[in-house]
């Protein structure tokens, strides 16, 4: 039987940054991922401003700016052709290093991350496998895996990082409760001259209830995420032959285009009942799941991973209590149901489903009103609370607002 200190499972954005961090430390660590190679399916995509400290502590930054795009200002419109509100981040360099939200891939991200993970000898990666079944006690808890080479692995603990159907999560009979959206959701990788047809920026909302997108530019080459929704009712798989009528309808004239990827998916908020059972901890999607409008998901996992680092770490050393890591997962858990979930909500329901345009425009001409720069601070600091239980070298950090 393997053993380890931390056995990682779900090699996804949140799994790989955990057990990179983690060996960094000097920890022992086993990553299990199911999928043979990195998935390339068109998934969250923009690290804002405030969470690239912490990459940056963990070392990919560079890396990772080398691959991506910054971006320092993002367009809020009602509708295709009407009120438009264009955000410049300039107002941050007030309160960070870091004035530009960073365009990537997660696949690249997760390549990176592994990368680094392959410089240190205390790491392991195991693919093609899944934790199937767990089993605890006081000190061991010991994870059997379908497939690969090893039938077992034991280690201290176990960090369930695979997503929101985590078979982890499963093993430990916790619950996800919460509720499914009506609609699907459409991620489309596309090459189309959005900024030329459209007037476009690097990030972008349309805010109305039938032409309602996120739009998003992930690399130099012109590839860009365009984000749409649809009656969940629709056959899912005739999605791609919705896909041209949905672009016409935006309006920006005929161009060519190119699909480089398509992944149709249902939209929950939902999370578990704890995120800490025994010795088994919970992390992003395998933790709470939220619909992905406005990057909530993704940021609220990477700070689920800063927050456990350190504690972590001194629980393992013998340097901190067990109840460390019950603040942890109790402080993580609030900053979901109380915050980051009714934000993506709200958020969602602004881009998709309000009808009262007033309402939308007055949305935008607060996001163009610039009269007031303490007021301007305030809102693209907005998600400040996400960074709550972020541990004391992330306390400026969490302090100046992300």
């Amino acid at each position: 039987m393997n053993t380890s200190d931390v056995i990682v499972a779900g090699a996804g954005p949140a799994g790989a940054l955990a057990a990179l961090g983690l060996a960094q430390r000097g920890l022992s660590v086993v990553l299990i991922e199911e999928q043979p190679e990195i998935v390339r399916s068109p998934r969250a995509m923009v690290y804002y401003w405030h969470v690239l400290d912490g990459l940056d502590r963990l070392g990919i930054l560079d890396d990772m700016n080398a691959a991506g795009i910054r971006n320092r200002r993002f367009l809020q419109r009602v509708g295709p052709h009407g009120e438009q509100a264009l955000v410049p981040l300039d107002p941050i360099r007030e309160i960070s290093a870091y004035d530009y939200n960073l365009h990537l891939g997660q696949h690249e991200v997760v390549r990176i991350a592994l990368e680094h993970l392959s410089r240190y000898e205390n790491a392991t990666v195991v693919r093609g496998a899944r934790v199937a079944a767990v089993d605890a006690d006081d000190e061991r808890v010991v994870a059997r895996v379908d497939g690969g080479d090893v039938a077992e692995f034991s280690a201290s603990w176990l960090i369930g990082a695979d997503g929101a159907r985590s078979a982890v999560r499963s093993a430990m009979g916790l619950s996800f409760d919460g509720t499914t959206w009506p609609d699907r959701f459409v991620a489309t990788n596309l090459w189309y001259p959005f900024g030329e047809a459209g007037g476009l920026g690097m990030a972008n909302m349309i805010l109305d209830p039938e032409h309602g997108c996120v739009i998003a530019q992930i690399d130099a080459t012109g590839l860009y995420r365009w984000t749409w929704s649809e009656p969940a009712s629709l056959p899912e798989e005739s999605v791609a032959e919705r896909l041209p009528g949905r672009l016409a309808a935006l309006g920006f004239g005929e161009h060519d285009y190119r699909v480089d990827g398509l992944t149709p998916y249902r939209m929950h908020q939902r999370s578990a009942d704890t995120m800490k059972a025994g010795r088994v901890l919970l992390i992003g999607d395998a933790a709470h799941a939220t619909n992905p409008t406005g990057g909530y998901g993704l940021t609220c996992g990477m700070y689920d991973v800063f927050a456990l680092l350190d504690p972590l770490a001194s629980v393992l050393r013998g340097r901190a209590e067990v109840a460390e890591l019950d603040r942890w997962a109790d402080e993580r858990l609030r900053i979901f149901r109380e915050h980051a979930s009714p934000m993506a909500s709200h958020i969602k329901h602004l881009v998709y489903d309000e009808t009262d345009t007033a309402l939308l425009r007055r949305f935008v001409e607060t996001a163009a009103d610039v009269s007031d720069p303490a007021a301007v601070l305030r809102r693209l600091t907005g998600m400040k609370v996400l960074a709550s239980g972020v541990p004391t070298h992330h306390a400026e950090l969490a302090g100046a607002g992300a």
